[in-house]
């Protein structure tokens, strides 16, 4: 016979959280706060008549900190960051801004001539342009009814 005992709502809240907990506990060490993998920057990636456009929010990031490789398929933008000033004899109420290493790989959707590529970077936004390699246009295939 089954083992009866009343419902109680906060006894399947409580296994729900030990298991979020357990979960969690997995994750590797470098994604703790302020060390690699902290922060990933937002990135856009489109098309643009015979060329690629990847564009990268780098808030804080000095040119200088980052690099960009290129290859015929992807791109990876590295980088770094760090706090501007240490603040003595003063408690933080609140310190979300971000620092350390970050690395960001993303396909990119045609093959690319990488040796063409052209970076720019203003107001914390980095542009990087691509041309397509030829014969990388996208192709459109009709589906034939059968």
């Amino acid at each position: 016979m089954p083992n009866l005992f009343p419902w109680d709502p906060w006894r399947e809240l409580r296994d729900m959280r030990e298991a979020m907990e357990k979960a969690f506990s997995k994750l590797p060490k470098f994604l703790e706060r302020g060390q690699l993998g902290d922060w990933i920057p937002a990135i856009d990636v489109f098309e643009q008549d015979d060329k690629i456009v990847v564009r990268a929010d780098l808030p804080g990031v000095a040119k200088e900190n980052t690099s960009i490789l290129v290859s015929d398929q992807e791109i990876t933008i590295q980088g770094k960051t760090s706090r501007e000033e240490e603040v003595e004899g003063k408690d933080y109420y609140r310190s979300e801004r971000a620092y350390g290493s970050f690395s960001r790989t993303v396909p990119l959707p045609v093959m690319v001539d990488r040796e063409k590529a052209k970076a720019s970077f203003k107001d914390g936004v980095l542009q990087i342009v691509i041309p397509k390699t030829k014969g990388a246009r996208a192709h459109q295939v009709e589906i034939k009814p059968e």
